[in-house]
């Protein structure tokens, strides 16, 4: 029986890794949705773009919990300062 990439601990942590990154990326304007469909790679969000109901804020939540765990402490600074432009 064939395992599933993401059955090993440090695929997945990777794979999230990846999508935080992006959404990240995306929620801080540092790229388009465009520009990432144009590219020759896969990612994924974790929030769906197209939702009216987005709630913007929670996405910067999740994400802050996330940077603060790695300790990406720049990475923080940005989306606070968004979070307040936001209000």
């Amino acid at each position: 029986m064939m395992k599933n990439k993401l059955d090993n601990y440090e695929t997945r942590e990777e794979a999230v890794n990846e999508v935080m990154h992006y959404s990240y990326l995306i929620i801080t304007n540092q790229v388009t949705l465009n520009e990432l469909y144009e590219s020759d790679f896969d990612f994924g969000l974790i929030f769906d773009p197209e939702d009216p109901y987005l709630d913007i804020d929670e996405i910067i939540d999740t994400l802050l919990d996330h940077f603060i765990y790695l300790e990406e402490y720049e990475k923080c600074q940005d989306l606070i300062n968004i979070k307040k432009e936001n209000k």
